[in-house]
């Protein structure tokens, strides 16, 4: 029986709102001497202990005399437990000391602890946690903190340290952490262990992996994490083109021989192999890994593809290649390659057969650490017991335990941050605003009072969710504060949403003059949605510009003001000359394509240099091939920057190095019969239409057909 998905759910709340009910009732504890330390203090931190208190609580392992008497009501599985409550004494008996620890955990955590119940749980996975393994800023100290915190608390019991943008543990990864850094790592070990979290540090050596110094080095490096607390180890070859496998292979058996098995306290090694995908398979490359792997090594496995839910099917096939079970590294629910939108929705697609297939079963997160609890909560749920997880209530659970008190406003925001839109890894969520959705079968056209009168209503309670959503984030509530640009983002959606009803209002009622003040405002809430920017800090390894309900309602906005503006023209009504602007595109996010060819930013993050075009699809970082183009409305011209760190090009067609000028770096596109498109620089960058020469841009074109070279194409379409 699994507490969290069982009628006993309905008991279970964040532990904060309850805290004030458990101090008013006394515990004494029986078998605290011997228990698991961390419970102990537990218990202690979140209930009022006594010599003399009404309830007994008896706690302590298998083993232990205290709970001698419920031996054989402990499962006999690792992190297993037995929880028994009642008015006047209390049970939590585990097989080990994880296992007391989970069971103090669910018993802090329920609502009524006086209520009778009986419970005896292990977990159906072995290892359950999150690899902090994407692209962008890396968590802070404090995130991970709070992260391991968040685990113990939801029974997952592996950190996998990855971030890609850490030197120390990619481009730099040979060189021993500063004494500062070094601290810190110290410290987030031991703050893992009081969770129960095994921290796992991942060194990604790329191809230095042949050489006696590269080897070295990579001891030296491995003896400093050791040194520092850890007791188990990574090797990432991941999105690297690899030199060879028989050299990775020989790699991983000469750390595993000359470091882990040197040790008797260190966890067996875990790899992330260059192909560790379906997708991506050829050759013999994965039946060579499983073959001349030592056993022991555990290897990660992302799915079909790069982004996907995993199934029975998926790990049968990864089983027959490589005879072992895969680790499975959940791209789930990192954005990395669609950073502009959150993932905050249900967790679907994952199979519960796989629960017996599987070595471990780990997320990899978005580089925003609370908002990804939202996910990370419904993960921790399926991996302990997959056969009862149910996608939606577990995220509902999810809501009052991270949001206790303003559940309706917080389920709002996060419908609205569903799916990632159209992206070269084919992953999406089609529940995104649900009730919009609902609405826009009921009222296809935006015509009729009634329509009208609806989607206003729908739009004006949006608005009217942000004053509590924004007083949380200013308030310092670490999810909302920390996406606080996606709840500007939705208020400023809901603005454009709610004058494009009040436009349609206008016109039905030949009302010109409202039309064009519904429509004015419409445009000064699209400008400030288009100016919202994530993580926009000196610094930031990824800035990011926001986008929100971008399956439903965005697209609804759109195509609804594109037919009333044409309508109002030609309606006859007098407006003014520059109301409607003369775009050739419309503001958004686009692929640069020439002759088949995409224009890429390979060394996304440097200073300076020039984009390329590339053959291949850059699907690592998808973003690194899109481009942010949009209007200047004071030149009325475009800028052109790239999507993955915000680099705007200049008028040599380089990434620019000088502060950012509209009179220098933005630029004329015009769009011929053929819809191909030519770039002209302008103001004071000249007029010298940009042309393509090898893999690169030059401004060096003559005014003539020939620079209709381009194809700008939608991301999204």
């Amino acid at each position: 029986m699994n507490l969290k998905s069982s009628a006993l759910v309905a008991t279970m709340a964040f532990l904060g709102s309850f805290m004030a009910y458990a101090q008013s009732i006394s515990y004494k504890l029986n078998g605290a001497d011997k228990a698991d330390a961390d419970a102990v203090e537990l218990l202690k931190k979140n209930l009022t202990i006594s010599k003399k208190g009404a309830v007994e609580i008896i706690v302590g392992e298998a083993g232990d005399k205290a709970v001698k008497k419920y031996l054989d009501k402990i499962p006999d599985a690792s992190e297993g437990f037995y929880l028994y409550t009642s008015p006047k004494k209390v049970v939590i008996a585990g097989r080990d000391e994880a296992g007391t620890y989970y069971g103090v955990q669910q018993f802090i955590q329920m609502a009524d602890k006086q209520a009778v119940t009986e419970t005896a749980e292990s977990p159906a996975i072995a290892l359950r946690g999150v690899i902090e393994g994407f692209y962008g800023n890396p968590w802070s100290f404090d995130d991970r903190k709070s992260q391991f915190d968040f685990y113990g608390a939801n029974k997952m019991n592996v950190y996998i340290y990855g971030p890609k943008d850490d030197p120390y543990h990619h481009s730099r990864w040979y060189e021993p952490y500063p004494a500062e850094k070094a601290a810190q790592m110290a410290e987030l070990i031991k703050h893992a262990a009081k969770n129960k979290v095994k921290f796992t540090w991942a060194m990604h050596p790329s191809n230095s992996i042949e050489s006696a110094d590269d080897r070295r080095k990579a001891l030296e490096k491995l003896k400093q994490m050791y040194d520092l607390g850890v007791r188990s180890f990574a090797i990432f070859f991941d999105d690297i083109s690899a030199k060879s496998v028989d050299l990775q292979i020989d790699y991983l058996n000469f750390l595993d021989r000359e470091f882990v098995k040197a040790h008797d306290d260190v966890e067996p090694l875990t790899v992330c192999p260059t192909i560790y995908n379906r997708a991506w398979n050829s050759g013999n490359y994965l039946e060579k890994m499983g073959k001349g792997l030592n056993p022991d090594i555990k290897i990660m496995w992302t799915g079909n593809s790069v982004c996907d839910m995993i199934d029975a099917a998926d790990c049968q096939w990864f089983t027959e290649q490589t005879g072992r079970k895969p680790f499975i590294w959940l791209n789930y629910p990192v954005n990395d390659y669609g950073q502009h939108n959150l993932l905050m929705g249900p967790v679907v697609g994952n199979d519960p057969a796989i629960k017996s297939m599987v070595s471990a079963f780990c997320s990899n997160p978005m580089q925003y650490a609370e908002a990804s609890k939202v996910a990370l909560y419904s993960l921790a749920d399926f991996a302990w017991n997959p056969d009862e997880y149910d996608a939606d209530a577990a995220w509902e659970r999810s809501m009052e335990y991270l949001m206790p008190g303003h559940t309706d406003a917080f389920r709002t925001f996060c419908l609205n941050n569903v799916d990632v839109a159209p992206s070269v890894h084919g992953l999406r969520f089609y529940g995104e605003t649900p009730e919009f959705k609902a609405l826009e079968g009921k009222y296809p056209e935006l015509t009729s009072p009634d329509a009208i009168k609806a989607y206003r209503e729908y739009f004006d309670s949006r608005s009217a969710t942000m004053p509590e959503l924004l007083k949380l984030a200013d308030e310092g509530n670490p999810i909302l504060s920390e996406v606080r640009e996606w709840v500007l983002a939705l208020g400023k959606q809901a603005e454009q949403g709610a004058q494009v009803a009040a436009m349609a209002e206008a016109l039905g009622a030949n009302k010109p003059e409202a039309f064009i003040g519904a429509y004015r405002k419409y445009v000064e809430a699209q400008k400030d949605a288009s100016e919202i920017i994530s993580r926009d800090f000196p610094g930031s390894i990824q800035s990011v510009r926001v986008q929100t309900g971008t399956l439903h309602v965005a697209p609804w906005i759109k195509k609804n003001v594109a037919e009333l503006v044409d309508a109002f023209k030609k309606s006859g009504a007098a407006y003014p000359d520059n109301l409607f602007p003369k775009q050739v595109i419309e503001n958004g996010t686009y692929y640069i394509k020439h002759n088949g060819r995409l224009l890429g930013n390979p060394n996304a993050g440097s200073k300076g240099g020039k984009p390329l075009f590339q053959s291949e699809i850059d699907d690592i970082n998808p973003n690194r091939q899109e481009w942010h183009i949009k209007l200047n409305p004071n030149t009325e011209r475009y800028e052109i920057r790239n999507s993955k760190d915000e680099r705007y090009l200049n008028e040599v067609c380089s990434f620019g190095v000088n502060p950012y000028s509209p009179d220098w770096n933005t630029y004329i596109i015009t769009v011929n019969d053929e819809g191909k498109y030519a770039i002209r620089n302008a103001g004071n960058g000249g007029n010298a239409y940009w042309i393509v020469e090898g893999d690169y841009l030059r401004a060096a074109g003559s005014d003539d057909a020939d620079n209709f070279i381009f194809e700008i194409v939608p991301v999204n379409q």
